[in-house]
């Protein structure tokens, strides 16, 4: 089999060499795959070394150019980004070579697809499908959470996108012989008349092959979709009407207008409910001990402690992880102390602490009499969030608190979209919050100390 790439570059990079020599062997495999001998033309892979002028270029095919794109096969080269500009990026910071290789792996099979027919239309998530599963498969799965429409026609702008298309793909490829999908390669036409079906199949598909719950919902509405342990029934419809009746208001607190149905998983163990959460996240994140409630894929997790004592409590930790879910689609990126104190603030959670003594007692309590950190922007969760010198709920509580009683709702929607304008207020913000509580209800302890953590 003739080779189908060359490998060309305005700079002389050390690991062409290994590079050539891997894509070798990748390159079989996909074009087996795709039943293909070779590629008509050769393809060249174009490395390239300056993110400026890669960026220029693809702005010429794409609606929006986002900070990850690293690899196209727009004009019919597979381009790529050196490793070096790669690792100049947020999202690609620790690119290895072997990720790199993996990219233009991926870049190769869209080539072959266009081999066989072009036409991408309103298809792009099957062919990221077929590139994330034959290329570079991600080490954990993603559930639907978005409109079909969202994403065939607007696949960039989907939270969770290629996670997404890879759980779709290994759905496919589990399910659909290869004639299937071959046809479907072949005729994009039959594809598009088919995706939706495709979608209510793969969802129904990752209910029972991932989620430990019934794979049939509990409670439902139009907002709401709850997932619980058999033991859940009654709290989960006890706990549909009130969520509802509060999340327009937290709506209206962040613009909108609408928000899509939002799936409510409800675990009666922790073991499960952390089984379930690694298989939403990569293989080396980290879960905090602390944690009972999550939003990973944009799906609100909660571990639940039977007999439930207080159900309203409960009700309101839904809504504190919706809000994070809310923000972090508002935001550039996260910033932990905000984002937990808006979905404390708003989610009723504290609502005890709106009397002045409780609050003033928490306030002694939880902020006067810690070790704080210098500035609130170190707070990320693990250690750093809960530990023997402060909680950082309550600080992140009490500052956004703050924020809420002094500044302007326009201001505060500026704040919660723009994370530099959120990072700049970060460094100053928790001591602004201390000195006008300990003013305003007359408090003249100071602060124990500041911890450098």
């Amino acid at each position: 089999m003739a080779v189908s790439f060359r490998v060309e570059c305005d700079k002389k990079l050390d690991y062409i060499d290994v590079l050539e020599e891997k894509l070798k062997k990748e390159s079989s495999r996909i074009l087996s795959f795709f039943e293909l001998d070779g590629l008509k033309q050769q393809k060249k892979i174009k490395i390239w070394t300056d993110r400026e002028k890669y960026r220029r270029y693809l702005e010429q095919y794409v609606d929006k150019y986002y900070e990850w794109m690293d690899g196209d096969t727009h004009d019919g080269n597979i381009n790529m980004l050196s490793i070096e500009e790669c690792r100049k990026t947020k999202s690609h910071q620790d690119m290895t070579l072997e990720e790199m290789l993996e990219v233009i792996t991926h870049e190769f099979v869209h080539a072959c697809q266009q081999e066989i027919n072009p036409d991408a239309d309103n298809v792009e998530w099957f062919w990221e499908a077929l590139a994330t599963n034959l290329a570079n498969p991600f080490d954990h799965v993603a559930s639907m959470q978005c409109e079909d429409d969202e994403l065939i026609y607007h696949l960039n702008a989907v939270s969770y996108s290629y996670p997404i298309c890879f759980t779709i793909g290994k759905f496919i490829l589990e399910s659909y012989s290869h004639e299937t999908i071959m046809d479907y390669v072949r005729n994009p036409d039959k594809l598009r008349k088919d995706a939706k079906t495709i979608f209510k199949e793969e969802r129904e598909w990752f209910c029972k092959k991932y989620l430990p719950l019934s794979s049939s919902p509990k409670a439902e509405n139009e907002d709401f979709r709850i997932f619980a342990a058999d033991n859940l029934d009654n709290f989960a419809t006890d706990c549909l009407a009130t969520i509802t009746e509060q999340k327009q208001k937290i709506l209206d607190f962040f613009g909108l207008d609408h928000f899509r149905k939002v799936e409510v998983n409800l675990f009666d163990n922790q073991e499960t409910f952390l089984n379930f959460i690694k298989k939403l996240r990569w293989s080396k994140a980290k879960i905090p001990e602390y944690c009972r409630g999550t939003y990973d894929n944009n799906i609100v997790n909660l571990s639940i402690t039977t007999p439930i004592e207080n159900p309203k409590k409960l009700m309101s930790l839904i809504l504190h992880e919706f809000i994070h879910i809310i923000y972090n689609l508002q935001t550039d990126r996260r910033i932990v102390w905000l984002d937990e104190g808006l979905a404390m603030n708003l989610s009723g959670e504290k609502d005890d602490l709106l009397d002045d003594t409780l609050f003033r007692n928490f306030f002694e309590e939880k902020i006067i009499s810690k070790n704080l950190p210098e500035n609130i922007n170190t707070l990320v969760h693990g250690t750093q969030f809960m530990n023997n010198s402060y909680d950082g709920y309550s600080l992140s509580y009490v500052t956004v608190r703050y924020l809420l009683e002094t500044k302007p709702k326009q201001e505060i929607a500026e704040i919660t979209k723009n994370s530099e304008k959120a990072l700049e207020l970060g460094t100053v913000i928790l001591p602004e919050a201390i000195d006008y509580y300990k003013e305003k209800f007359s408090i003249n302890r100071d602060v124990k100390a500041t911890s450098k953590k």
